[in-house]
């Protein structure tokens, strides 16, 4: 009886550690058997730009029992968060065509190595599930959030979602993983541009963050890639505008530049500096061809004072010579 009993505790013990090195167990509900294959697939997801769908790597794949169970093993995780998938696909192309709009086949989760999750029996053929992964609880919370914009209809604001999902995005998501698939949904609304080109530092910073972290590069490699576009648009833009502004400064200045020449001489075509009597006497001898002495004797003059009303003159009406005076009469 005692050894019956060791047996038992010993199997109860390796059934324990056995479920314990499961990642992922549970049940699949299947309306029509004979339309659906019997292989349940696990990928690994990689986020795309621009795309409504995910990029899939098929890392495994198990059969389900009788019951409908199926799991798979811990080690086929590492010890980081990743986005994964489930699935079933039906048993050929011409039953995929009929079936692919009308049952959800996949469930998309969040997990690690450290992590596991349980698929419950329920009437959709991923139904519930639970899980211990801290990521996939508050991506479900994103998920509820999102579920307002499921069936959009052509009452749809993009500037309203793109405010809500940003600030709930922003404000109540704490992982960063979960943030890149809310931002990831502004992607595929085609809103993420236009908003990052608007907030380039909150997306900067984000994936500064991201670098930092834990997470695979190759996670967040679509961001990273758009982000460096973006921001070199917005640098060539800059740089565009700063040679518009100084071509448009250097073309002011020029302008201004000739407005004042002008205006001087202008100015000094309008209003000359007069000259007195006695300097439009001695000019009146001058243009009458009278030499310095002649002037001097006609106008009871010293010799001097004629050449000093002859600079004057000559200096006034910006002239050098007598007959620079002759032609300027």
């Amino acid at each position: 009886m005692k050894n019956w009993s060791n047996i038992f505790v010993f199997l109860f013990l390796l059934n324990i550690n056995l479920f314990g090195q499961d990642g992922i167990s549970g049940y699949v509900h299947i309306e029509d058997p004979q339309r659906w294959g019997q292989t349940v697939y696990l990928s690994q997801i990689q986020l795309e730009e621009n795309t409504n769908t995910y990029n899939t790597t098929t890392i495994a794949s198990t059969l389900l029992t009788k019951d409908g169970f199926f799991a798979f093993d811990k080690n086929l995780f590492t010890s980081k968060d990743h986005i994964y998938k489930v699935q079933l696909n039906p048993i050929s192309a011409e039953e995929k065509n009929k079936l692919s709009d009308k049952i959800k086949n996949f469930q998309l989760f969040i997990l690690s190595k450290k992590d596991t999750i349980h698929f419950t029996k329920g009437e959709r053929m991923f139904g519930e599930y639970t899980t211990n992964n801290t990521a996939d609880l508050e991506w479900q919370k994103l998920k509820q959030f999102e579920a307002k914009y499921e069936n959009l209809t052509d009452d749809f604001d993009p500037r309203q979602y793109l405010i809500e999902t940003k600030g709930y995005v922003k404000d109540s998501l704490q992982i960063l993983l979960v943030k890149l698939i809310g931002i990831k949904k502004l992607d595929d609304q085609n809103l993420l541009e236009k908003d990052a080109k608007a907030n380039p530092e909150y997306y900067l910073s984000f994936l500064k963050e991201l670098k930092s972290s834990e997470l695979d590069p190759s996670t967040y490699a679509y961001l990273e890639n758009k982000l460096n576009f973006i921001t070199q648009e917005i640098v060539n833009h800059k740089y565009k505008v700063s040679l518009w502004v100084n071509g448009a400064t250097s073309l002011v200045i020029i302008l201004l530049i000739g407005f004042i020449l002008k205006s001087r001489r202008t100015k000094k075509v309008l209003a000359p500096i007069p000259l007195s009597k006695q300097e439009k006497a001695v000019k009146n001898l001058i243009i009458s061809g009278k030499s310095n002495k002649e002037i001097a004797n006609e106008l009871f003059i010293s010799l001097s004072t004629v050449k000093t009303h002859i600079t004057n003159i000559y200096s006034k009406l910006n002239i050098s010579s007598r007959q620079d005076l002759l032609l300027k009469k």
